[in-house]
């Protein structure tokens, strides 16, 4: 069986053979991309072309056109159990010399391993994305999506071994199912702010390096040449920053984070990127949480609204909402805060489509059982409602997530 591909502009399918016999080629496609993800796998075991089909990027993006794609939330989280059963102690243990009153022996703990999980929206079902064997995904890597070019990317973080920032970029070809490495960046760094400003560019700033040390460097990949570029460094050093895309200009949005001499307090600026010009701006007072990391308390998407949600654990009745501009740009900035559901710790928040989510993390036993956990959401595109649409996370994938990022599929 054998199939003919011819394309319009945009990538939509014009023409497709024998696709299944005895069907017009629209009639079939019409037919395949209905079909819900989660049946994909195994349709390309099916023939050939259908495996081709499916590998082609336009795919989605015929999806899309007759509107059947679902939303998928894809998380960089450590995994439960930590630990491998297949690794000895000595590859996967830490020992900590300190000794408590009342312990006698060194304190041990287990280094996590990372994993990348998915949450379907719409058939409410959690999996884990398959990594090669010989890979680990770095701890706490940055997850961006690029939806137009239909790939998933981790970026930097620390490399599993030595427990030091890497500059190690990994692609997820979501079409083809397919990881492979990215050009890695030109600096090691963690703790970054990051964000897809184009469809096919991605920015990465700030962070730290092995030293600790909050770093004012900046960086732009290029996914269709593979390439990182640098370009001008912010005007601080920003450690645990929040990065995302602002404005009909595509420029880059660098929140918050806090300088080497301050390590913990939290910047009420930002700073925004302009590629145009290859220039910063300063934000001031955007940030109104000097004791909280804007990583898991943000959720907007800049390019098709201004407001920008933060997530708090006490309810600001002075100060629900506040504005930030920059008139040399042309740019107005509408944040307002949203009591979070709980408080503590165990509680991350970002964005799924047009609604914030807030996952709170479950308990786990040492035999490997536990309750898991809850997502929440709380739609946010016109007017404010109340947190509902309780979802429960299965126990496996219960732990709070590091990044995360959302694509059609």
């Amino acid at each position: 069986m054998t199939m003919e591909v011819s394309k319009k502009k945009g990538g939509d399918f014009q023409q497709c053979h024998d696709l299944i016999p005895g069907l017009p080629s629209e009639l079939a496609l019409e037919c395949l991309v209905r079909v819900p993800f989660q049946f994909q796998s195994a349709m390309r075991s099916v023939c050939r072309s259908w495996r081709s089909l499916l590998s082609d990027s336009s795919f989605i993006q015929e999806r899309r056109r007759c509107g059947k794609t679902e939303l998928l939330l894809c998380l960089v989280q450590p995994l439960t159990p930590p630990i491998p059963a297949s690794k000895s102690v000595d590859e996967t243990l830490m020992v900590d010399e300190k000794k408590s009153e009342d312990e006698s022996h060194p304190r041990v703990f287990c280094t996590p391993r990372f994993g990348l999980s998915v949450y379907n929206a719409a058939m409410s079902t959690w999996h884990r994305v398959a990594f090669p064997e010989e890979e680990q995904i770095p701890l706490f890597c940055e997850c961006v999506v690029l939806q137009d070019a239909g790939k998933i990317l981790l970026i930097g973080g620390w490399d599993p071994e030595t427990l030091q920032p890497t500059r190690d970029v990994y692609v997820l070809e979501f079409a083809g199912r397919k990881w492979r490495r990215g050009a890695p960046m030109k600096e090691s760094r963690s703790f970054f702010a990051c964000a897809s400003v184009s469809p096919t560019k991605v920015y990465v700033a700030g962070g730290h390096d092995d030293q600790k040390n909050a770093l004012r460097s900046a960086e732009v990949y290029d996914v269709e040449k593979d390439e990182w570029s640098s370009v001008t460094p912010m005007t601080e050093g920003r450690d645990e920053c929040q990065g995302f895309a602002v404005g009909t200009g595509l420029r880059f949005c660098v929140l918050s984070g806090y300088g080497t001499e301050s390590q913990g307090r939290f910047r009420s600026d930002g700073e925004i990127y302009d590629p145009a010009t290859n220039s910063w701006s300063r934000i001031d007072n955007v940030w109104r949480f000097p004791d909280t990391s804007p990583r898991g308390r943000t959720a907007g998407d800049f390019r098709s609204s201004s407001t920008l949600w933060c997530f708090t654990d006490t309810d600001l009745q002075s100060e629900r909402r506040w504005e930030t501009n920059d008139d040399s740009r042309n740019l107005k900035l509408d944040l307002q805060s949203i009591q979070l559901p709980m408080t503590g710790s165990s509680v991350f928040a970002g964005s799924l489509g047009g609604e914030s989510v807030v996952l709170i993390g479950g308990k786990r036993e040492s035999q490997g059982e536990g309750e898991g956990g809850v997502m929440m959401k709380m739609t946010t595109d016109k007017k404010m409602g109340k947190w509902s649409h309780h979802v429960h996370i299965p126990c496996d994938f219960s732990t709070l997530p590091f990044s995360h990022a959302s694509i059609y599929v």
